[in-house]
């Protein structure tokens, strides 16, 4: 899946300070007395000069310019900025977000739309507190960005860290690199990607690929618009779910077809439709790659089993093959998506 179908432009409150002041912050922390908002005393350089004293943030520097965040990252704060390092920016290069992948692309966009979506990008980055390495809680916890949420209900400006350790991840597939770099208005961690804000729910994410060139999720479409699958379909598509859904691709559904000698999706009970899509369903929340260890996964209908492989984890239903992993930690906004290339039988 590219990140194309994630991202979208968002609107841009130029009232930004007035916004940092009300954003709420929701990360699990593990102190809570009035000193942890208080930056960090080991450097007199704000959060700006500190990335501009920093060659490996140089395409940083140049996007939070072009975004006209300098002023407001400069200010009292106290702020956190999860800073994607210059090879982070790079992998950027040849996808729809091309233009931000190096310091002189970025200097060249003059679309005032571009430069609004690469605002909320960076926001998406950044914390209204002062959060060092230890006050981030051991598991799983979230925080709230400094980005603005696109509508009532729309979960699109919420990390998810998970603490393994030292280790930290975002939302399941970044790291952080460098923690601790101090500023005298707050606290930066070097990340290894740039975090993408979600734009779509899981069945906006389904929709859009059963209609792209080349296709995908076509059959995973056509069973989540069974009439017995709607209360599915809903859950896939309410902004106030929080579910992980593992998504087979349309030659995994043409394989589980062959191996129940059926010829068509439509063959398929509703009963036993129903049955295997709950199989796919985690409702207990989002599940991220940094959170699966082996052992069992509660779905809508029973255990599926998580092994380690290769490459990472697979996973498994009932009966049949276990399923490979083949993309992780798809973000939507309610939910994750992982696509897996077997249907996970009961």
């Amino acid at each position: 899946m590219k990140t194309a179908s994630l991202f979208h432009s968002f609107p841009f409150l130029r009232t930004l300070c007035l916004l940092l002041t009300g954003i709420a912050f929701s990360l699990g922390v593990t102190s809570c007395d009035d000193d942890d908002d208080t930056p960090s005393g080991g450097s007199q350089q704000n959060i700006v000069q500190v990335a501009q004293g920093n060659a490996d943030f140089s395409i940083l520097v140049a996007a939070v310019t072009k975004a006209d965040l300098a002023g407001t990252l400069s200010g009292a704060g106290p702020f956190t900025v999860f800073a994607p390092n210059n090879a982070a920016f790079a992998k950027l290069a040849g996808g729809p977000l091309d233009a931000f992948s190096s310091a002189a692309k970025i200097n060249a966009v003059t679309d005032a739309n571009q430069i609004a979506a690469l605002r909320n990008v960076l926001l998406y980055h950044v914390l209204a507190a002062n959060v060092r390495a230890a006050d981030i809680a051991a598991g799983t916890s979230t925080a709230t960005t400094a980005k603005p949420a696109s509508g009532n209900g729309v979960n699109d400006n919420t990390l998810y860290l998970s603490k393994s350790g030292t280790t930290v991840s975002i939302n399941g597939g970044t790291r952080v690199v460098t923690a601790d770099i101090a500023a005298s208005n707050g606290t930066i961690h070097a990340i290894d990607n740039v975090l993408l804000p979600p734009s779509q729910t899981i069945a906006a994410i389904v929709t859009a690929n059963a209609a792209a060139n080349p296709a995908q999720f076509t059959q995973l479409l056509q069973a989540l618009q069974r009439p017995a699958a709607s209360a599915l379909l809903a859950a896939a598509s309410s902004n106030s779910s929080n579910i992980t859904v593992f998504a087979p691709t349309d030659a995994a559904f043409r394989a589980a077809l062959t191996a129940l000698n059926l010829q068509s999706l439509s063959q398929v009970p509703d009963a036993t439709l129903v049955a295997i899509l709950q199989k796919h369903i985690v409702s207990s929340g989002r599940v991220f790659s940094s959170d699966l260890v082996p052992g069992n996964v509660a779905t809508l209908n029973g255990n599926i089993t998580v092994a380690a492989a290769a490459n990472g984890f697979t996973v498994r239903g009932g009966t049949g093959t276990a399923a490979n992993i083949a993309t992780a930690n798809v973000l939507a906004t309610n939910g994750v998506v992982y696509i897996i290339d077997q249907v996970l039988l009961p």
